[in-house]
């Protein structure tokens, strides 16, 4: 949506920032993105490098050639974040849901309830109206952890945690519940998909993942097309069809009526196919 994303984000941003200053009792609630860049929990930050040193010697020589890049963690300040901001969503994306980051940590700093939790990667109609991200998340499973959620099941999880930050008195939403920084109020109950856990980046496993998706969907078209063209290499190399090509020829019966019938030896004169 371009521009149009951050203009409504700030819009929504100024309402949030009037109804918080007119009542004091008002708690906010954002949807995050695993596709951002985020603080982690230490343990996740191991499983990372685990789940690297883990990886599948295919996954090893995509590297090698330059496709896949490591997800690596990144250690400051007492904190371990990852970065698996997506490119192809644009910068107009991540600054929305940058806004959305810095309003939550002011709210809850003025003392509101604040849920901010991270979704997994869902296959929403919105998302599966790009072909390419649609593609993307029919082959991402087989870098594990990652498994992509229907948008039913994303609803009901993301509706219980949110149910979760507001009844529980002990949950990061609440401001009275301390924090070792405002950041980690977006990683104390993040259902991420496996996204934080990829070895590799999301940006990287994006092409493997698309190759993959349309082998595995369009494989009868993907191998007539292949003996289509083999079939013309060879009439073109050495005068003949393929033996299956000929012998499918021979088996056309002989009482059709005699319009397919001549359309058929008209064919066949014209690419000079015996029959």
């Amino acid at each position: 949506d371009a521009s149009l994303y951050v203009q409504i984000t700030v819009a929504c941003d100024c309402i949030i920032e009037y109804v918080c200053k007119a009542r004091t009792d008002t708690a906010v609630a954002f949807l995050g993105t695993p596709t951002d860049a985020h603080v982690v929990p230490e343990g996740v930050a191991a499983a990372i490098r685990e789940n690297y040193v883990r990886a599948s010697w295919w996954m090893k020589f995509l590297e090698a050639v330059g496709v896949l890049k490591p997800n690596k963690p990144i250690a400051a300040g007492g904190l371990h974040f990852v970065d698996t901001i997506s490119i192809e969503q644009g910068q107009n994306y991540i600054l929305a849901k940058r806004l959305h980051h810095w309003r939550a940590m002011v709210a809850r700093t003025d003392g509101h309830v604040v849920s901010s939790n991270v979704g997994p990667p869902t296959a929403t109609s919105s998302v599966k109206s790009n072909a390419r991200i649609a593609a993307t998340l029919g082959g991402m499973h087989i870098f594990r952890p990652m498994e992509v959620a229907y948008q039913e099941l994303s609803l009901s999880v993301m509706g219980a945690l949110l149910i979760h930050d507001i009844r529980n008195p002990r949950s990061a939403a609440q401001p009275s519940t301390p924090l070792h920084h405002p950041l980690c109020l977006f990683q104390a109950t993040g259902f991420h998909g496996g996204m934080w856990r990829c070895p590799y980046t999301p940006e990287s496993i994006a092409v493997p993942s698309v190759v993959v998706y349309y082998l595995s969907t369009l494989w009868p078209q993907l191998i007539a097309a292949g003996a289509g063209a083999a079939a013309v290499v060879q009439y073109g190399l050495c005068g003949t069809l393929p033996w299956g090509v000929h012998h499918a020829t021979s088996l056309v019966p002989a009482a059709w009526p005699q319009p397919v019938s001549a359309l058929l030896a008209a064919l066949g004169h014209g690419l000079a196919v015996p029959f």
